[in-house]
């Protein structure tokens, strides 16, 4: 089913993160009257401390062919962008096996078919918000992708190609025209290759004008607004919460990785865990001119107005919220040998941030299967700022009767939902 019977004219959006905020600007848009409801302040959880990626020809599934034994391989050191802290419990245990599963040529292409359709018109997207007054203050003029040999970046670039993403004539870049290309890249980055077109912007900037112009619109957005339950029963949906209860024609379960907790209360589970990532800021003379990723270092580097913003790390544990200090000890470890001139022990706005990650890496946009009324928008991985418009126009379309049948069906939640043990349940919380 893509959209209810009778489309509603009132909707509650659970989750004032990017995607949720992007859902209520659509929705809105589209004539409804919308509710946002926060459990913290708007954006908080993976929105604002990411590395601000808009870069749509280069979408594909974390769970890629040769991933597993790639990450394996690092995990002993303490400087690997990937963690798995004991003890992991079943919930995740159960993650990684699936996710290992889909790690093949065959999933992985499916998959980034399958993003690369919903990114479809995600440039134009962004302008549109950009001429409505959301402005991240984006850079536009492309990534550069940074490598410790020129082995390294050939065979980056080799899959990039695989992707139809358009690479800067001249191919690997080395020596002198590497420098050129990028100053502020010491001599620890020995080849790379520029990749055109794509953004880079300010997330947290991006989710206080988006928050904005929502308000001079009339959508309400309510903080500190911690959901209970959310109930389908009749024709209406009610969510409870701390600030009171809301009662609509429909839900959008917008709460990132908590979004499995409240789907739970209609008897069902998703397969969503927490990926922490973190970031921090420094400063650097000079900055870089554009976002560089270090491809071995798994660090992206974003300049942000006088300052650069340092992201990376993959970090699996039960715990979404907690703060280690280490794995940004890790980051700078991994980014250091790169960076000309950053003061890395002058260290700012150190972030962690739970991104909502799916086994197969692709998020769940659709109707909670049962419920109608009930759509899920979350699972984007480490694509939430990125894929938030498409996202919020997507669900648009599923509660209107307009959304195209083949997009909406590659996200439905179905694939990844089952019936909740409240057996299993009773017994976690003893």
């Amino acid at each position: 089913m893509t959209s209810p019977d009778t489309p509603p004219a009132t909707v509650t959006v659970v989750g004032g993160g990017v995607v949720g905020l992007a859902c209520a600007h659509y929705l809105s848009a589209a004539g409804l009257r919308v509710t946002v409801l926060e459990r913290d302040r708007l954006g908080s959880g993976a929105s604002r401390g990411n590395a601000g990626e808009v870069c749509p020809d280069l979408v594909e599934p974390l769970a890629a062919p040769g991933v597993i034994g790639t990450a394996l391989r690092g995990l002993h050191r303490p400087d690997s962008a990937l963690a798995v802290h004991p003890p992991a419990g079943a919930e995740l245990l159960r993650f990684l096996v699936r996710f290992g599963l889909r790690a093949t040529s065959r999933h992985y292409l499916r998959g980034a078919a399958a993003l690369g359709a919903l990114a479809k018109g995600t440039f134009g997207l962004f302008e549109e918000l950009e001429a409505a007054g959301v402005d991240g203050e984006a850079h536009k003029d492309g990534f550069l992708f940074a490598f410790p040999s020129r082995e390294y970046a050939a065979e980056a670039l080799t899959a990039f190609r695989r992707l139809d993403a358009p690479i800067a004539p001249g191919g690997v870049l080395e020596g002198t025209r590497l420098a050129e290309a990028e100053p502020s890249l010491t001599e620890g980055a020995r080849a790379g290759f520029v990749v055109e077109r794509q953004w880079s912007l300010d997330p947290s900037l991006f989710v206080d004008r988006l928050a904005e112009q929502l308000r001079g619109r009339g959508v309400e957005l309510v903080e500190g607004a911690r959901v209970s339950a959310v109930t389908d029963r009749g024709g209406r949906t009610e969510v409870r919460t701390s600030a009171g209860t809301y009662r609509s024609d429909a839900v959008v379960i917008a709460a990132g990785v908590w979004s499995r907790e409240l789907v739970r209360g209609l008897g069902l589970d998703v397969d969503l865990v927490a990926g922490k990532g973190y970031s921090f800021s420094v400063a650097a003379e000079p900055p870089p001119s554009r976002l560089v990723h270090l491809g071995a270092a798994k660090v992206v580097l974003t300049p942000m107005g006088k300052r650069v913003r340092v992201a990376g790390t993959m970090e699996f544990e039960r715990d979404a919220d907690r703060f280690r200090q280490r794995r940004i000890e890790a980051i700078v470890a991994a980014a250091r040998p790169y960076l000309r001139h950053a003061d890395w022990d002058d260290r700012q706005e150190e972030w962690v941030g739970p991104r909502p990650m799916t086994p197969d890496g692709l998020p769940l946009i659709g109707p909670v299967p049962g419920h109608p009324r009930v759509l899920l928008a979350t699972g984007h991985n480490m694509l939430g700022l990125m894929l938030a418009p498409a996202t919020g126009r997507l669900v648009t379309g599923l509660l209107t009767g307009t959304a195209d049948s083949a997009l909406s069906s590659a996200f439905a939640p179905v694939r990844s939902v089952r019936r909740y043990s409240w057996r299993v349940r009773a017994t976690r919380g003893r």
